[in-house]
């Protein structure tokens, strides 16, 4: 079944909530598959955003910086695109103020203990798997000239 499909089918009424209208309009898509990766592009960005790390055209930012960047790339995205409905899902259980310091790495002055080791973890794997895959124990010399070259490289390349 195709994402498209997936969208179209009818849910049970015992889904729906009361008062809830089902759209009128025939083949109706909440959000269309071509925008769902890109939607979580900026919704990935924005949770990771925090004030120790410098953006590359803004440098340091404050936490309100941070969420207000954040909110207008969003409504910008989704208001370009016509997707009114996504926004408002977006804004009301995601970007309020209220909810956004439940998720946002911004939203701490501290950088987050646990988050930041499944970012850790998740850099070593991915090295692991993408430039040392071929190499049980790695000599210091070979690892840091992986990591000079290889890795900052492909970050600056970005």
């Amino acid at each position: 079944m195709s994402n498209i499909e997936a969208d179209v089918i009818d849910v049970p009424d015992s889904a729906v909530d009361p008062g809830e209208k089902k759209s009128k309009i025939p083949g109706y898509i909440f959000c269309p598959p071509e925008h769902r990766k890109q939607i979580i592009r900026i919704f990935t960005k924005a949770f990771c955003m925090h004030m120790m790390f410098p953006e590359r055209e803004r440098g340091h930012q404050d936490a309100a910086t941070i969420r207000r960047n954040c909110v207008w790339e969003m409504y910008t995205f989704c208001h370009a695109r016509g997707l009114r409905e996504v926004w408002g899902y977006v804004w009301a259980n995601w970007y309020t103020p209220k909810r956004w310091v439940l998720w946002a790495r911004s939203s701490c002055e501290r950088m987050p203990r646990l988050r930041t080791t499944m970012t850790v973890e998740n850099f070593w794997r991915q090295l692991k798997h993408n430039d040392l895959h071929h190499l049980i124990h790695p000599r210091l010399d070979q690892l840091v000239y992986i990591l000079a070259w290889k890795v900052t490289g492909a970050y600056f390349n970005r």
